[in-house]
């Protein structure tokens, strides 16, 4: 009823000051666009056309004539204060809205900026950047934007100071932390995976039974593409309780170990003397180069074809031009006989860290020392199953 008497008595001074706010909105709109879009679309047309083909499809200029006339307004609100405008419920109503219009209005044309900068930023050094979360970095400058709008636009509606807003708020922390425990959690945890370099985008991880490369790190998941191309996501806070593998290193030092055992058959070991260096250095398959190198010391009557092959080996690596013989583990041991033979091991670097360069230099090592056994009088353990 109030409301219907304070309606009853609004004055024509004040219908007329209304009549002229709504009239004026279609000319100010014109003249916003007229005079502020149109040229400055021109202008980053002609000058940044690359840049504003990448941003267009952000409704930036839309969010930019909403946080315009809310500033209208607001304008337009101080002078009907100043009128003593009789209809004081139906001022408290448009002191509100406005409020939330305008609050809702530069929000949306914050988070718009924020998007389209974060486009323009990693499409110009995404060279530089191709490994730091850009999309997680903006993210949470999104929501510092949300959280801060919210709690202005709130005080401003319940009529208090922003402190006293946030002393009130914090009583309701607990329940707070509770309803967005996920996002808060996720929000650490993303935090504490890029500052500590955990996981970055482009790394090759394996997270419990995934593994693959990094695509994208938000505050909610982590996506990563698997080696059949398919796509796995995993929330970024149960990142931290897994058990990580991250080939990083890998790719860091240049050098992929190379971890391979030929298991000998026992029964074709044998002693030989230095003459067996003349027949291999007859041989068509065996390199001249690696076999001079090979030196046997005279007196030692102990001399085997297994030990002959492990010395070929390790100078016929020293001789790779793939692997590394300096600077990273370079090993060729015997280790415990099995019911399986003589295993023979070779741990190694190569300089290649791509799967398929890696995979061939592994296995052209392993096919030339398989093939050349034969030339030191051994063989392969081969374990022949009953059937």
């Amino acid at each position: 009823m109030q409301y219907l008497m304070d309606l009853y008595h609004t004055s024509s001074t004040e219908l007329v000051l209304l009549f002229v706010m709504l009239v004026s909105l279609i000319p100010v709109i014109f003249l916003i666009k007229r005079l502020i879009f149109i040229p400055v679309k021109n202008y980053l047309t002609r000058h940044h056309y690359d840049d504003y083909e990448r941003i267009k499809k952000y409704p930036i200029f839309r969010y930019l004539l909403h946080t315009l006339l809310a500033l209208y307004f607001v304008c337009w609100g101080k002078i009907f204060h100043s009128t003593a405008f009789k209809a004081h419920v139906l001022l408290g109503i448009k002191d509100t809205i406005v409020i939330l219009y305008t609050g809702i209005s530069v929000t949306m044309l914050l988070l718009t900026l924020i998007d389209a900068f974060a486009d323009l930023y990693h499409n110009r050094i995404k060279a530089v950047t191709k490994n730091a979360p850009l999309s997680l970095y903006f993210q949470i400058l999104k929501i510092i934007v949300i959280v801060i709008a919210a709690m202005v636009t709130i005080s401003y509606i319940l009529n208090i100071s922003l402190s006293t807003f946030l002393t009130s708020l914090g009583a309701a922390a607990a329940l707070l932390t509770f309803v967005f425990k996920d996002t808060v959690l996720g929000l650490l945890a993303s935090l504490q995976l890029t500052t500590q370099e955990i996981i970055n985008i482009g790394d090759w991880v394996r997270i419990g039974a995934i593994e693959g490369i990094v695509e994208k790190i938000t505050i909610s998941v982590v996506t990563i593409r698997n080696f059949d191309q398919s796509i796995s996501t995993v929330p970024t806070y149960s990142i931290l309780n897994s058990n990580v593998t991250n080939y990083r290193g890998i790719s860091e030092s240049g050098a992929r170990r190379v971890k391979r055992v030929f298991n000998i058959n026992m029964a074709t070991i044998n002693f030989c003397d230095a003459t067996i260096l003349k027949a291999l250095k007859k041989s068509p398959y065996i390199s001249k180069d690696v076999i001079d190198k090979i030196t046997l010391d005279k007196e030692e009557k102990d001399l085997t074809n297994i030990k002959l092959f492990k010395l070929y080996i390790q100078e016929y690596l020293k001789n790779n031009p793939a692997v590394y013989t300096e600077g990273f583990t370079f090993l060729v041991r015997q280790l415990e006989p099995t019911i399986n033979g003589l295993p023979i091991e070779i741990y190694i670097f190569v300089k290649e860290v791509n799967l398929v360069g890696y995979e061939n230099i592994q296995d052209n090592i392993s096919e030339h020392f398989i093939s050349i056994l034969p030339e030191f009088k051994l063989k392969i353990f081969q374990n022949v199953g009953v059937v």
